[in-house]
């Protein structure tokens, strides 16, 4: 199994996703939710023998309803679902409940901001999304 399909079934835990979960596509399809990979698979650390430290980054993109007059609370509502995300990735970090990367040892997977990001919106659907990094011995 390779990283990618790992990252997908890991994040398939997440007992808040109520659709497929998406890889690599962006669709503005309200309640689509989708991995994005973000160039990475980065030596951060390297020894003489060729192992060390490497770093797995990714994006979540939620595709979300949008208040755009912004009377109502549906955009906090929506803001407060995808922090609810990121909590449970903050959660995974804690229990040491990690992907499976194969012969490769996760030592952890961490939130890279501490909310999620408003990436675009239009009259009535908000992309939502937030960046995480696994990192890992090979």
């Amino acid at each position: 199994m390779s990283k990618h399909e790992a990252m997908v079934e890991y994040l398939k835990q997440y007992p808040g996703l109520r659709s497929f979960l998406y890889f690599n596509t962006a669709t503005n399809i309200v309640g689509n939710i989708s991995v994005q990979t973000i160039y990475s698979d980065e030596w951060e650390e390297q020894d003489i023998t060729g192992h060390g430290t490497k770093r797995y980054d990714f994006a979540i993109i939620f595709m979300t309803p949008q208040d755009s007059s912004g009377t109502s609370n549906l955009n906090v509502a929506q803001m407060d679902s995808v922090q609810a995300f990121m909590e449970w990735i903050r959660e995974q970090d804690k229990q040491k409940n990690f992907p499976d990367f194969g012969e490769s040892e996760v030592y952890s997977i961490e939130n890279l901001q501490n909310m999620p990001n408003l990436a675009t919106a239009n009259e009535s659907v908000a992309k939502y999304m937030f960046q995480c990094r696994v990192r890992y011995y090979e």
